[in-house]
């Protein structure tokens, strides 16, 4: 799921609200048959590398879809869609659907990406092979999502949510200007958003593609806020689903209210097991053995450097290094990021010469973040959320999908409990409550998901540290779903993670499920993750290069999606 709210940006959300049994109707296909027009994609559409390495299998096309499904004579807008065809032809079997997460991931970003990096990996027989396999034998076909560029658009007069994260709000000050940011930023996309935002709107025109394309069943890949949108199709159409496979599960079942609760917890987690505990069992670090002690240096620490820093430790030297820094800054408030980076060069850190020089590393990146003193951040240096992230229509699919706490004491609450006892934590979900709790679009009808035991299994894949789409989450939608199968990667710390592993369990379970619909013989199955092998490299072409730089931007993204 997703970006951090920035607020840092918004990881993905949404939560489940059941309005009326009678709206149930309002899932069906509409009369109108459906036809893709299809041409080739042009560089304003895709990255132009993507036109030259896929030729005439790129294709990019748009339909025709009612504005608003309900209305009696609907108007008619446009919808996109991508596809990159079958490497080969002769081996054909059908199509693939992916979705990218987000919400907000544009598949004319991703879909190239990804379809690349599968057609360029060898087909050696290993579990990497099942990459090669789907990009030959399947269509990946891809919707893009209502609002974002490819389709008709939508947009919010206000340029950005600009709340920030509750959890470091000191005053009530803090509290008006963030619920008035909320409220401006809400009522500046009344005129501009429509309620076909949202995961319904989406699955019907995946519906309609699916009808245009002749397929009988919709067979489906979704990552991380993907995996919402695969389970709501399934329970939509439980009989046109296929082989629907959820990588990095949001709980469809549940709210992304809870599921952002759980989100704060395994930060809170991670950081313990990853940097806290390691620290302090090492004497090399200097931090003592209290973590009570270490938690109160965090939440004490000066406010800019906290909102900095705290939320983005991982390893013990970053812990150090945040720590020694903050109290230079407590004992010299007007000391300029200058002598910061020189004080850095000149400390000395820990007499073990390995930890020594990790925690300088680590101090010197976070100098480098400093502001000079009286200084304001410039709108480049505010305006950093990745490349696809759209925030408008992020909004218009969490606020639209999602029901948000309306008590505004228990959301305060919660972000000052979280800014005192995990202050190594965020607490941005509540920055998204205040703008949803005020969104200006109804609520949308959601499928009761009790229809997927109509539709074929969900098989979902998961790594068990995963920070963006926890497994206690993931997990609870696996254990409310019957006949689900989960298959997940012991000790891997990652997100959106099958065809980035060589994990035998993940690649193969789900790579067999989507070639030949073979299930495992278990329904929970667990084994060791294995990391992804470098890429041989061709002396001659140098393609090896080429693909392990491909797949590692698309690792980068796929993780913050």
């Amino acid at each position: 799921m997703t970006p951090r709210v920035r607020p840092l940006s918004l990881a993905i959300a949404a939560a489940a609200l059941a309005l009326t049994v009678c709206r149930t109707a309002a899932a069906e296909t509409t009369p109108y048959p459906p036809v893709i027009a299809w041409g080739p994609c042009s560089p304003e559409q895709v990255d132009e590398g993507a036109i030259d390495d896929f030729g005439a299998r790129l294709e990019c096309g748009t339909m025709k879809a009612p504005l608003d499904e309900d209305a009696p004579l609907p108007q008619l807008v446009d919808v996109g869609v991508i596809r990159v065809k079958a490497g080969n032809a002769a081996a054909r079997q059908g199509s693939l659907f992916l979705n990218f997460g987000g919400p907000s991931g544009n598949p004319l970003i991703f879909m190239p990406m990804l379809a690349g990096a599968w057609s360029k990996t060898e087909d050696d027989g290993s579990v990497r092979g099942y990459r090669r396999r789907l990009a030959d034998r399947y269509d990946l076909v891809a919707v893009i999502p209502r609002g974002l560029r490819g389709g008709i658009e939508f947009t919010c007069s206000e340029p950005r949510a600009i709340i920030g994260d509750p959890s470091l709000f000191r005053s009530d000050e803090d509290w008006i200007t963030a619920i008035h940011s909320g409220i401006r930023f809400a009522d500046s996309c009344a005129a501009g958003m429509h309620a076909s935002v949202g995961t319904l709107g989406h699955v019907r025109d995946m519906e309609r593609a699916r009808v245009a394309l002749g397929e009988p069943t919709l067979n489906f890949l979704g990552y991380s806020y993907g995996t919402w949108v695969g389970a709501f199709y399934a329970a939509t159409y439980p009989e046109h689903a296929g082989r629907v496979v959820l990588d990095s599960s949001v709980n469809f079942r549940s709210t992304f209210e809870h599921h952002f609760e759980a989100v704060t917890n395994e930060r809170s987690a991670s950081f313990r097991r990853e940097a806290l505990l390691p620290a302090l069992a090492d004497p090399a670090y200097g931090l003592g053995s209290d973590p009570d002690d270490i938690i109160r240096r965090l939440r004490d620490m000066p406010l800019s450097a906290r909102k900095a820093w705290a939320a983005d430790i991982e390893t013990p030297a970053q812990l150090a290094a945040a720590l020694t820094l903050a109290d230079w800054m407590a004992e010299n408030p007007d000391i300029e990021p200058t002598a910061v980076i020189d004080r850095v060069t000149h400390h000395h850190f820990s007499q073990v010469p390995a930890v020594d020089e990790a925690i300088r590393d680590a101090a010197t990146e976070y100098a480098s973040t400093l502001q000079p003193v009286g200084s304001a951040k410039s709108s480049e240096q505010e305006e950093d959320e990745p490349s696809w992230f759209n925030e408008h229509i992020y909004f218009g699919v969490v606020c639209g999908d999602s029901a948000w706490n309306h008590d505004f004491s228990m959301v305060r609450k919660r972000a000052r409990e979280i800014g005192e006892t995990q202050p190594e934590s965020h607490a941005t979900y509540l920055a998204m409550n205040l703008v949803c709790r005020q969104w200006p679009i109804a609520t949308q009808w959601r499928p009761p998901l009790n229809a997927l035991s109509s539709a074929p299994p969900l098989l979902m894949a998961q790594a068990e540290f995963d920070g963006a789409t926890p497994l206690v989450t993931a997990r609870e939608a696996f254990t409310e779903t019957p006949g689900a199968y989960m298959v997940m990667a012991r000790g891997m710390r990652g997100h959106s993670i099958f065809s980035m592993t060589s994990t035998p369990c993940v690649e193969k379970t789900v790579g067999d499920y989507l070639l030949d619909g073979v299930l495992p013989k278990e329904h929970d199955i667990q084994c060791d993750y294995e990391p992804d092998l470098a890429d041989a490299v061709n002396e001659r072409t140098g393609e090896g290069d080429s693909l392990q730089a491909l797949r590692e931007r698309l690792r980068r993204i796929l993780e913050k999606s």
